[in-house]
């Protein structure tokens, strides 16, 4: 039984003050994408990249890894058949599909039946080596585990394959439905993180965006 992500759609970050979190990732160097007419609450999507994030004024577990997959019932079905905890499903024919699960750590992944911004999804399959502002490369979206190796199974048995980090970022590095991932111990940082490197960086750099996303520069 073969699971599948689809192909990634964004960080989807819940965030009580829309306009306080667009201004914080436009200064940084994101450019927004046109959203679709799609969710009922206020929603506004930044690019960097291959790293889509989209911002919602709405509450959910928060940060959420998202993909787009095309056979949506199905693809729920396959994962309650391979035993996988569902956190939530809707679906049906008056309704957005989507549904989600949580990895062995927590993080929640969803899973959408089609798009919701404009931004192309071709794009993810690039390169994540075009600098963000002041930010520098997009490296990966980092997720703490108290057992890294368990986690890692986990999104490997998902599709994910292996890939180099080529950062000072001590973490599993991954490519998960086209998006670098990796998966670093908890202990290093409690955080899921959005990891960028500059060169030349003397020390590891936190900003914490207004909704409270961790975004980490290294060297």
């Amino acid at each position: 039984m073969s699971l599948s992500l689809g192909h990634f759609h964004e960080i989807s970050i819940s965030t009580t003050d829309l306009d306080a979190s667009l201004r914080f990732y436009t200064m940084l160097g994101f450019r927004q994408a046109e959203v679709l007419a799609v969710w009922p609450h206020r929603y506004a999507v930044v690019v960097a990249g291959a790293l889509v994030i989209g911002l919602h004024q709405y509450r959910f577990p928060s940060p959420s890894f998202t993909t787009i997959h095309p056979e949506l019932t199905e693809a729920l079905e396959t994962y309650r058949a391979a035993g996988a905890v569902i956190a939530f499903a809707k679906t049906g024919p008056d309704c957005f599909n989507e549904f989600g699960f949580r990895d062995p750590a927590g993080h929640m992944v969803t899973l959408l039946e089609r798009a919701t911004h404009q931004h192309p999804s071709t794009a993810v399959t690039q390169a994540s080596d075009e600098p963000t502002g002041s930010l520098g490369r997009f490296v990966a979206f980092s997720l703490p585990s108290a057992a890294p190796e368990i986690s890692t199974a986990f999104w490997q048995a998902l599709g994910a394959t292996s890939r180099p980090l080529d950062a000072e970022w001590n973490a599993i590095g991954l490519s998960a439905a086209g998006l670098p991932i990796a998966i670093h111990d908890e202990s290093q940082c409690p955080d899921p993180c959005l990891v960028f490197q500059r060169r030349g960086l003397e020390s590891r750099t936190r900003l914490d965006a207004p909704e409270g996303t961790a975004l980490t520069i290294v060297a």
